[in-house]
């Protein structure tokens, strides 16, 4: 995939640790799920973007090991793809979902990995593994239309 959101200064100095990629990557993922809640759609794709860049690292890595780094990928794909869908940007939903889609399939003929792959590219199509995030995103639609910014 050639969607970078990560800066080549930031993307050195994260990549040279995975601890501290990991870590970033924790810390992103929280902060845009929290600006998505809020309705901040905008401002959530640098961090979910920056999430997803990092997750793509781990997987490339395998940090801590494969199974855990392709959910977060997934994940990081998941979340990101929410944003765009909700700027009505399906264009860079699509290719989001296409190159991690790809990268994923990419294992699918190892053995060892080909289960936790499969399931991974699963969970980026729309279905009932994407539920809760189509539900959110349908509340936190509902909360911003109704002026709201707390689904409670």
């Amino acid at each position: 995939m050639n969607l970078r959101y990560l800066c080549a200064n930031h993307r050195q100095w994260l990549t040279a640790d995975t601890d501290r990629a990991e870590k970033a990557w924790l810390d992103w993922m929280e902060r845009g799920k929290l600006l998505l809640e809020e309705c901040n759609y905008a401002e959530a794709i640098p961090y979910l973007g920056c999430a997803f860049d990092l997750a793509s690292f781990l997987l490339e890595k395998q940090w801590p090991t494969y199974a855990i780094s392709a959910t977060r990928f997934s994940e990081s794909a998941i979340w990101l793809m929410a944003a765009y869908r909700e700027l009505g940007d399906e264009k860079l939903r699509n290719y989001i979902l296409a190159g991690a889609s790809s990268v994923l399939a990419r294992e699918l003929g190892d053995s060892h990995k080909q289960r936790v792959a499969a399931d991974c590219i699963s969970s980026l199509y729309p279905g009932d593994t994407q539920k809760q995030v189509r539900d959110f995103s349908t509340a936190r639609l509902s909360a911003c239309i109704n002026g709201g910014n707390s689904l409670h």
